[in-house]
């Protein structure tokens, strides 16, 4: 969207009245007739096609390369680890009253608890983020120090414990203290005490009186209470044994930018080869069913359904290597081109978004690892889609566009132009003929009046390769109105579209990077000087 202001040279038209003219009121003014240039812009291949996806061969042959990835499954979908809370009571198992002397331990109570991960059966979880909270009641008339241990964890290879001094309380006024540990950095061994056991959280929980106190007469009424909530918490690294499960994934869509720069039209290209590519960051093994991918275009309400052997057929990955602190993907790929499947109708389909739906199967085989499936944080299933496309092809109604602000003397209270007819020069270096269009828009890139253009623009003169060997100039008109006049000079910005069509639709045509439509749009107008107030 190149804009080059152009001035509008008026010298030498200055006309000088006689002695014997009446001298009258006001700013002189004079009607003209002149050529003024409003606008010189250039459509390139970049208006097509974004530069970053092409890639320039030697002879200067374009070749556009895409990647993007169509889905992914990544450790949230594979891994939850719920909020958990865990209640602990000491009650005295006896009505009481026992007398215990100050600095006395209470019993201490052990307990494993069972994270709620349906089929996932873990060994070992690290924690990459996430809160321990705990809250200590006390209603017993001695303050007490409450240490609530976690004998399966580590932090920085030392035992993890959390502990707080509660003041005495009773059971009609009971005292409070709330205890918290970031968990980042944590290692949880969940196979509890004895070692045979999965998602076993092990806990601990010693009271002991205040040893500087009174010691205190106890009964069954009187209970010390700890609450552990485990909240947020997110996996750095997870073992054990995943399941035999299937995850849904979609129908979804994703957002495919590579041709939102052509509005309308068809492209018929000479030959497209895509690599789809999947990897699998999980220690486990995995089957894959891809039930359907879908090139959509919404501009034109069109779908396109890949027709390949992979649609509907079961794709094994191998696991993930676990490298220690780190993993190595495996993957699986195979080609797609017009020989085994649909994909040039998928392409030439122009789709801004693809549609998929696929299954994603745990273990297929059952617990083959013994065990030892594993996580990464870092882990997941992604599928990558590139295409690979010379840029040989037929266009029809291929459809690009400009939008500039032309230079426009005077102002939006004082025109300068009145009316008079628009000139498109154009210089074609496309081997496409191409038709123009002239649009007005508003602030809000909304069509508030059309320009009708008469003629067609003329391809570039091409060899018989097929390669523009002279760009060719053609000339276009446009009748512009005084109505047209007030609608630019209140909404100053004009889209300009170029509508190319291939002069042989049966010959596909390479494109090269040099290649450019140079338009300058002239006024052959009627000019006010010092305005029409």
């Amino acid at each position: 969207m190149a804009r080059v202001a152009s001035a509008i040279a008026v010298g030498g038209i200055l006309l000088f009245g006689s002695s014997g003219c009446r001298k009258e009121a006001g700013p002189p003014r004079w009607d003209v007739d002149l050529l003024a240039p409003l606008v010189n812009t250039s459509l390139t291949l970049n208006d097509v096609i974004a530069d970053s996806l092409l890639v320039t061969g030697t002879d200067g042959a374009l070749t556009l390369l895409y990647r993007t990835e169509l889905f992914g499954v990544r450790l949230d979908t594979l891994l939850q680890v719920p909020d958990t809370g865990i209640t602990y009571n000491y009650v005295l198992p006896i009505p009481g009253p026992l007398f215990f002397a100050a600095g006395a331990l209470l019993p201490t109570d052990e307990d494993a608890t069972s994270l709620d991960l349906e089929d996932v059966q873990l060994r070992t979880l690290a924690i990459r983020s996430g809160t321990l909270q705990v809250d200590l009641t006390n209603m017993i008339a001695s303050g007490i120090t409450g240490t609530f241990a976690l004998p399966g964890a580590t932090f920085n290879g030392q035992p993890v414990a959390v502990q707080g001094v509660v003041p005495a309380g009773s059971p009609l006024n009971p005292s409070f203290t709330p205890l918290t540990r970031d968990l980042a950095g944590h290692w949880f061994d969940l196979r509890g005490p004895d070692l045979d056991q999965v998602n076993a959280l092990s806990s601990q929980i010693t009271i002991q009186l205040d040893p500087n106190g009174a010691g205190a007469n106890v009964t069954n009424l009187d209970s010390v209470k700890a609450v552990a909530t485990y909240t947020d918490i997110v996996p750095q690294f997870a073992e054990g044994y995943f399941g035999n499960r299937t995850e849904q994934v979609g129908p979804e869509n994703t957002a495919v930018d590579l041709f939102d720069r052509i509005t309308d039209g068809l492209l018929d290209i000479d030959h497209v080869e895509a690599r789809l590519r999947i990897t699998n960051g999980v220690g486990a093994d995995l089957r894959i069913r891809i039930h359907e991918l879908v090139s959509e275009n919404t501009r034109t309400g069109t779908s396109v359904p890949l027709v390949h052997p992979i649609v509907g057929s079961p794709i094994n990955l191998t696991r993930a290597l676990d490298l220690g602190g780190s993993f190595q993907s495996t993957a699986w790929s195979t080609t797609l081109d017009p020989g085994n499947s649909t994909i040039a109708a998928f392409v030439e389909n122009l789709p801004d978004r693809l549609r998929y739906a696929v299954d994603l199967e745990l273990n297929p085989l059952g617990d083959i690892s013994n065990g030892h499936d594993f996580l990464y944080h870092e882990s997941a299933v992604s599928a990558q889609l590139e295409l690979e496309m010379p840029l040989r092809l037929i266009a029809t109604d291929l459809t690009v566009e400009s939008i500039a602000t032309p230079d426009l003397p005077g102002s939006e209270e004082a025109h300068g132009l009145t009316d008079g007819t628009l000139s498109l020069i154009a210089t074609n270096g496309f081997p496409f003929r191409a038709r123009l269009l002239l649009d007005i828009l508003d602030a809000d890139d909304q069509v508030v009046g059309s320009i009708p253009v008469v003629g067609e623009v003329a391809s570039g003169e091409v060899d018989p390769d097929g390669l523009v060997r002279d760009p060719v100039r053609s000339v276009c008109t446009a009748s512009l109105t005084p109505q047209q006049v007030d609608l630019l000079y209140a909404e100053p910005r004009l889209r300009i579209r170029a509508v190319f069509n291939t002069a042989d639709q049966a010959q596909h045509l390479p494109l090269m990077a040099h290649y450019r439509l140079d338009l300058q749009v002239v006024a052959g107008v009627n000019y006010v000087v010092n305005g029409d107030e």
